[in-house]
């Protein structure tokens, strides 16, 4: 006997997505969203920027127009704020994808208009057209693993992905996890994670395919 004590066991997802929840319901109140938000927008126009975005989809063709497809979600109040990504994009002229969560929780399509209304359902091939895509996520860990809801929606939409799409997770700054996060064989990584606090951050070995 060594006299050591055993390092604690590794949670599974459900109890990580439990503890997760938890903390961001008991800090729900407490940062500037608004800061926040503006910090998000930002970090993803310069990453866009480095980008180049064609103005062609991903796989040549002109799915809409000339407009570069990006898709992102609606935040809830518990998660980092998008609202300023969406007028972001608008302002770069891009065509933006949220999702509808359907009865069976695969995810329809729906572009979202810079009035905040969104247009009718695409299906839930058109996330084949985003260039990039933006995630929610309760945390990522530094090898690009996502935690998600647990739901499975995103992993059903990210499997119909352009190859050459870019993944970007938005988390809350302490939700960029230097623990290993459990993975399964059908888990997408991300190549980028944005924080409010520290911006962008691209995960080693998860260059984008632009």
């Amino acid at each position: 006997m060594s006299g050591m004590a055993e390092p604690p066991a590794p949670l599974d997802k459900p109890a990580l997505r439990r503890q997760l929840r938890a903390r961001r319901r008991s800090l729900a109140h407490e940062p500037d969203r608004a800061a926040d938000a503006e910090a998000i927008a930002a970090a993803a126009s310069v990453f866009l920027d480095t980008l180049a975005l064609p103005r062609e989809g991903p796989g040549g063709q002109q799915a809409y127009g000339s407009k570069p497809c990006l898709a992102i979600y609606r935040s809830l109040p518990t998660e980092p704020p998008t609202e300023a990504l969406a007028e972001m994009l608008h302002t770069r002229g891009a065509m933006v994808l949220v999702p509808e969560m359907l009865p069976d929780k695969d995810l329809d399509w729906h572009e979202l208009r810079a009035d905040g209304s969104e247009g009718p359902g695409l299906g839930s091939d058109a996330i084949g057209d985003a260039q990039v895509i933006f995630t929610p996520a309760l945390a990522v860990d530094h090898s690009g693993t996502r935690l998600g809801q647990g739901g499975g929606s995103y992993d059903r939409a990210l499997a119909r992905r352009h190859p050459h799409a870019v993944v970007v997770a938005i988390v809350n700054d302490e939700e960029y996890a230097v623990q290993p996060l459990p993975r399964d064989a059908h888990d997408v990584r991300v190549s980028a994670v944005i924080t409010p606090g520290s911006g962008l951050m691209p995960i080693p070995g998860a260059e984008p395919a632009m």
